[in-house]
């Protein structure tokens, strides 16, 4: 009997309603409170709205990047977050597990957890702490962990996928990439190899699929049991035996 294989529409529209109003600072690429600062600024003067685009440039490719599945270069690491108005006692009301305005973002708890399970060779996890800007200090001592997910297989099959499945018209390293459709975040949307099914990785993008990741049933039941599962908003994968 096949072992399930999960996915989890991290970015779709139901993903965003659950995401946490926290942005981050990375190296070389933005400086959080500044950015916020002149974004807040009305009107500009000539020189802020210069340096917002050339910020805005910088964080949009850098985001791009990340949300391909890139590794972030250890020269542009997070350093910091950042949220406003943050209780002391927020962290026993976080989720194991959730996204904020920029990164996908892991509590020490969580990764403890993670790191029982195969996660590939290139996902990475950034310690900082979370800082209330509105307050000017630091909301607590717990450490946080931006994740960035790298390592992909290649499983998906869109001829069989029951979502509304967009071809880009588009070839990445040699695949065709497809984006499942807004709304179509439902159990089987997604087909894939049965092979998946004994994919080595239990955390992992398929190359194919936009804004994609999936897990294996052994990473999700522990996640579950641990209470962290909720913000991956998994549904059931279709797997297909290839003739």
């Amino acid at each position: 009997m096949l072992s399930p294989v999960w996915f989890s529409p991290i970015y779709s529209s139901k993903a965003q309603e659950t995401k946490k109003w926290f942005g981050t600072s990375f190296k070389d690429i933005v400086d959080y409170p500044e950015y916020k600062k002149i974004e807040e600024t009305y009107p500009r003067t000539d020189a802020q709205q210069q340096r917002y685009m050339q910020i805005l440039d910088a964080r949009i490719a850098f985001k791009n990047n990340y949300l391909d599945f890139q590794p972030i270069p250890k020269e542009n690491a997070p350093t910091m977050m950042y949220g406003e108005g943050l209780r002391k006692d927020l962290h026993q009301f976080l989720p194991g597990f959730f996204k904020t305005l920029d990164s996908l973002v892991v509590t020490q708890e969580c990764l403890d957890l993670l790191m029982q399970f195969n996660l590939g060779e290139h996902i990475q996890f950034f310690p900082l702490p979370l800082y209330d800007l509105e307050k000017n200090e630091l909301v607590n001592h717990e450490t946080y962990y931006v994740m960035s997910i790298a390592d992909w297989r290649s499983f998906l099959m869109p001829e069989f996928c029951e979502g509304r499945i967009k071809d880009r018209d588009v070839i990445k390293n040699g695949y065709h990439i497809y984006a499942l459709g807004v709304g179509e975040e439902f159990d089987n949307a997604i087909a894939l190899s049965s092979e998946a099914s004994n994919c080595d990785l239990d955390l992992w993008h398929d190359p194919a699929l936009e804004d994609s990741l999936f897990m294996s049933n052994r990473l999700k039941q522990a996640l579950e049991n641990a209470g962290f599962l909720a913000n991956f908003h998994i549904c059931a994968t279709k797997l297909i035996h290839k003739s």
